[in-house]
């Protein structure tokens, strides 16, 4: 935002709280998040898929490189990043992510998982494949519990094989 339009926008507020906006536009997160399916050619109906998911905060220049033992401590114990500002809340509260897989076509959810992400931190996401192959446009979603707005949700294309039928057969000549 432009410092003219900024300036308008606050010019009603007191110091008091433009310190206590400047905390939380400070402490609000940027996370990028990358995936992969793995073995994304082998799906076939009905058996395992594996999600990998990357997630990384954006960290200010200030706080690259600035990592001591207090530091270490403090993300030990939940402060520092990852702390929100929440002044009405009655504790001291920790943000937390959840990572989700989901059918938006049926309303199903396929995995869930949560996080606490302090810097960066990979995710390994399964489910089962649907029992029909096909092409599925599935969701994956980053979910925050304590900020509204940066929730983020990504396609995940799923191609689902049909499975061998080679071993019902072999079953059936068996039992003959």
């Amino acid at each position: 935002m432009e410092d003219d339009v900024r300036g308008v926008l606050l010019s009603g507020i007191s110091e008091e709280q433009m310190q206590n906006v400047a905390v939380f536009c400070n402490g609000f997160p940027s996370i990028d998040m990358s995936f992969k399916v793995e073995d994304e050619e082998e799906v076939t109906e009905g058996e395992g898929v594996v999600v990998n998911v990357e997630l990384e905060r954006e960290m200010d220049e200030g706080d690259e490189g600035n990592e001591d033992e207090d530091d270490d401590e403090k993300e030990e114990e939940g402060g520092g990043m990852g702390v929100v500002s929440a002044p009405l809340f009655p504790a001291k509260k920790i943000e937390g992510w959840w990572v989700v897989i989901g059918n938006a076509s049926n309303n199903s959810l396929l995995s869930i998982k949560r996080v606490n992400l302090v810097k960066s931190q990979k995710v390994k996401l399964q489910f089962l494949a649907p029992e029909e192959a096909g092409d599925y446009n599935l969701k994956l979603y980053l979910i925050s519990d304590s900020y509204m707005g940066c929730d983020q949700e990504f396609d995940l294309p799923l191609s689902v094989a049909a499975g061998d039928d080679e071993d019902d057969d072999d079953d059936d000549e068996e039992d003959e």
